[in-house]
């Protein structure tokens, strides 16, 4: 029987969590599989009935620095799992369907697979990710990683996301290149699927900042990031090593998103700053006085 670490991360989020981690127990996976409910820094109040494990994150390092923290839990457990299934708190399973059992039957039908998400029928903000009928998986150049199934053995040759990046966008399109450029490729379900929570979980919740914000921070961090360490015509480069059957690369839509610089939202940033009438902050502004 093989073994699937479940990795589960939870930020002051509790009612997200804990009615994720009820989908995932009733699901008939038949499977040898350990839940690791990691804690990144939660308040108490803010802490999921389920938590196994806690780890110590005053500024929050984002979701991917907590997933490997929950790897580091499961190999203390054991060694060496068969698969890890990364599962993010702000999403929910279709009710009745096995999404784990879906995505392991899926992986035994080619041995290269490296890992496999569900797919996200209503998504408008990723590429390549809607179900099609009449199949049971495709190739793909990224996947979101919502909830990611990776094979033990392509984690130990090529590894994960890599944990610098706090604000997520950039961390799978890196961990897609290391994938291909090993030999191993990425898909979608057709069959298994995801949709996100309603309100999400984390602009102004889990981290004091907007939307808006944060994803300026995500695309000015993930466009320096991979052009410093593989150039400026990454996406080429990460293009290169795909095979023709990838039916989409996301790889130049990515960059062409990442490079589009968000101005800075300062009502958003310092708040108490805006709330507050002066007539520095007229003079700041540029803004007449009143009369």
């Amino acid at each position: 029987m093989d073994s699937v670490a479940i990795i589960v991360i939870n930020r002051d989020r509790p009612d997200l969590t804990d009615a994720l981690v009820e989908q995932v127990r009733g699901m008939r996976h038949r499977l040898d599989t350990q839940l690791f409910v990691v804690e990144a820094g939660s308040r108490l109040a803010g802490q999921s009935r389920h938590k196994t494990h806690y780890f110590r994150d005053r500024r929050y390092r984002g979701r991917y620095f907590a997933f490997n923290k929950g790897l580091a839990f499961a190999h203390k457990a054991r060694p060496a799992w068969d698969y890890y299934w990364f599962v993010c708190n702000d999403i929910i399973f279709l009710e009745g369907e096995d999404t784990l059992r879906l995505l392991w039957e899926a992986m035994q039908s080619d041995a290269r697979m490296a890992a496999i998400g569900p797919g996200e029928p209503e998504a408008d903000d990723y590429q390549g990710c809607h179900p099609q009928p009449g199949r049971s998986w495709h190739k793909a150049s990224t996947i979101h990683g919502l909830a990611m199934l990776l094979r033990g053995e392509a984690y130990r040759e090529v590894g994960y996301c890599s944990p610098k990046f706090h604000y997520s966008q950039g961390a799978g399109t890196e961990f897609a290149y290391n994938v291909y450029r090993k030999g191993w490729f990425l898909a979608y379900s057709d069959i298994a699927t995801v949709y996100h929570a309603p309100g999400g979980s984390t602009y102004g919740k889990v981290v004091p900042i907007s939307r808006h914000e944060y994803q300026r921070r995500a695309r000015a961090f993930a466009s320096r990031y991979l052009r410093q360490k593989y150039g400026e015509n990454w996406d080429e480069v990460f293009t290169a090593v795909l095979p023709e059957d990838v039916e989409i690369n996301t790889f130049p839509w990515q960059k062409e998103v990442w490079e589009k610089a968000l101005h800075r939202n300062l009502r958003d940033e310092y708040p108490s700053f805006f709330r507050i009438g002066s007539r520095v902050k007229r003079a700041l502004l540029g803004r007449p006085r009143q009369s």
